[in-house]
């Protein structure tokens, strides 16, 4: 299930709504993180999901819930998460793996290709990205210093989380 929150222009939050799921996004494995990013392309007709315990990427029809596979090699499985669709390139935050992958997708959004992957040593598990100006800001979620609840305890009290800025290349 996907919930949607429409927000006004002024900020304000409306009702909320739920979307059922049909097809292969709806597998759960109940020991980790399922479905974790979402976005849509620039029209709204498609949502783009990740998938963290199948390592697998899927669009989302986002008036019926029907979904299908978005065929890429490549991906670690258990580490997608969150995801940015910027025209036909797809970031996608690979937690774990500490990767921000470039996937240039198909025209029909039903396979893409990793055509690059950035890395570097300020990334502590990662677990969102969004672009700002010729740049990405990818979010340090920490998860190396603990899982958070139910999994395990969490961060530390006074653990610093952070936001890098990367090129987009």
């Amino acid at each position: 299930m996907l919930y949607k929150v429409p927000i006004s222009p002024n900020g304000a939050l409306g009702p909320g709504t739920t979307l059922a799921l049909s097809g292969p996004a709806t597998a759960i494995d109940p020991s980790t993180p399922n479905l974790n990013g979402i976005d849509a392309t620039p029209d709204g007709s498609t949502l783009v999901v990740a998938h963290s315990a199948l390592g697998a990427l899927f669009r989302v029809d986002p008036i019926t819930g029907a979904s299908a596979a978005i065929d890429v090699d490549g991906l670690i499985p258990g580490t997608p998460d969150g995801l940015l669709v910027s025209g036909r390139s797809l970031w996608v935050v690979e937690n774990f793996a500490n990767t921000l992958a470039r996937v240039t997708l198909s025209p029909d959004l039903a396979s893409g290709v990793i055509t690059s992957t950035i890395t570097s040593p300020l990334f502590h598990v990662p677990t969102t990205v969004a672009r700002h100006g010729d740049r990405l800001a990818v979010v340090n979620g920490r998860f190396d210093l603990g899982l958070p609840p139910p999994f395990g305890p969490g961060a530390p009290p006074g653990t610093e989380f952070d936001v890098v800025l990367v090129r987009a290349h």
